[in-house]
C-alpha cells in the first residue's frame, strides 16, 4: 500500500469512527455471525452493498459523500 492510499485509508477511518459508523457496523456483523454467516458471506453482502450505493450514487439517487 502507498503512504498516499494509507494516509486515505487512515483518513477515512478517522472520519467513520468520529461519526459512530465503525460500532454499527460491527454489531452488524456480529448479528449476522450469529445468523450462521461465514466471514466470507458476510465480506460479499458488503461489496454487493457498496456496489449497489456506488450505482446509486453514479445515478443521482443518492447524494455523494465526497
Amino acid at each position: 500500500m502507498s503512504n498516499n492510499h494509507a494516509a486515505v485509508h487512515d483518513s477515512c477511518r478517522r472520519q467513520l469512527a468520529d461519526a459512530d459508523c465503525v460500532a454499527s457496523i460491527v454489531d452488524c456483523i456480529r448479528r449476522m455471525r450469529a445468523e450462521g454467516l461465514a466471514d466470507n458471506e458476510i465480506a460479499g453482502l458488503f461489496r454487493h452493498a457498496a456496489d449497489e450505493l456506488n450505482a446509486a450514487t453514479k445515478d443521482g439517487q443518492v447524494e455523494s459523500a465526497a
